[in-house]
């Protein structure tokens, strides 16, 4: 047996209409579940670790060759400029999808 969730009705297996009231005893109302690929978006750009790793790959690079030939790089500037310019290009495209 199968339950109507609009009025209660008992109807037959297989039924996919109430048949006191007519409700689809099949469909469910959509709920929209955001991807993953969703989840991991901020400001439009996917936060997940590959970009994360290369970052502080780039930092970690800038840094070693600052020490090896003797010129400073302020490596948190270069940083910021990079994550606001990603940022920024995002946003330019707009939404995706």
């Amino acid at each position: 047996m199968v339950y109507c969730t609009k009025c209660g009705e008992s109807n037959e297996e297989g039924t996919e209409y109430c048949v006191k009231c007519g409700a689809s005893l099949t469909g469910r109302s959509p709920v929209y579940r955001r991807s993953r690929y969703e989840r991991e978006m901020c400001f439009g750009v996917p936060m997940s670790g590959s970009l994360w790793g290369l970052l502080i790959g780039a930092m970690i690079v800038l840094w070693g060759l600052s020490e090896l030939i003797g010129i400073r790089f302020d490596v948190a500037a270069i940083f910021a400029v990079v994550l606001g310019g990603i940022i920024v290009i995002n946003a330019l495209r707009g939404p995706s999808g």
